[in-house]
């Protein structure tokens, strides 16, 4: 039989070597998720920074650095705190889907920003993205247009509660209103 020591040392050995080849696989992933992300991530910090230069009176948006989860997809989840005490989180993932292509999928756009992103092109020959439940899954050269329709949805998000209610109808409605209020 083969000494014990021997057993072990080569079962430690060959263990440091996965965990060696995993640590650099997944650090290139995140490299590559980093980039993937990159406009998405930017536009996300450069809103918070105005929120946070305006002294965070509209709310203020809490993004993290992307990471690698344990099922090899590198993303984050973004959360908008709104002025009233509104919440709402964006999950962006990078990651392969089966047939071994690269995706961004995000999650909590709302079906109008889901729609939009769906069909929005900037190219013809371009792929469209595709509802996956609750996902919207785009090609990775589509971090530009993601980063767009991120940018309305947070306007909106942030904007929709600073502005007054817009009252609609005649004159004579709205004074009936001022009265009844």
């Amino acid at each position: 039989m083969t000494n014990p020591f021997d057993i072990k040392n080569r079962f430690r050995a060959r263990l440091r070597a996965a965990d060696a080849q995993k640590n650099r696989v997944r650090a290139k992933l995140l490299q590559e998720g980093t980039r993937a992300l990159a406009p998405i991530i930017e536009v996300l910090t450069m809103m918070a920074e105005v929120l946070e230069e305006d002294g965070i009176e509209h709310g203020r948006i809490i993004c993290p650095a992307p990471e690698v989860d344990r099922d090899d997809f590198v993303g984050f989840t973004a959360t908008l705190h709104s002025g009233t005490d509104q919440e709402h989180r964006i999950t962006v993932k990078y990651g392969p889907v089966l047939g071994g292509r690269n995706f961004i999928a995000v999650t909590g756009l709302g079906a109008e920003y889901n729609e939009r992103l769906v069909t929005a092109t900037t190219n013809v020959t371009q792929s469209l993205g595709r509802s996956v439940g609750n996902d919207v899954h785009v090609e990775v050269d589509r971090g530009d247009d993601l980063a767009e329709i991120l940018r309305e949805m947070v306007e909106d998000f942030f904007a929709g509660h600073a502005e007054p209610p817009i009252h609609t109808g005649t004159a004579e409605t709205r004074g009936r209103l001022a009265l009844v209020q």
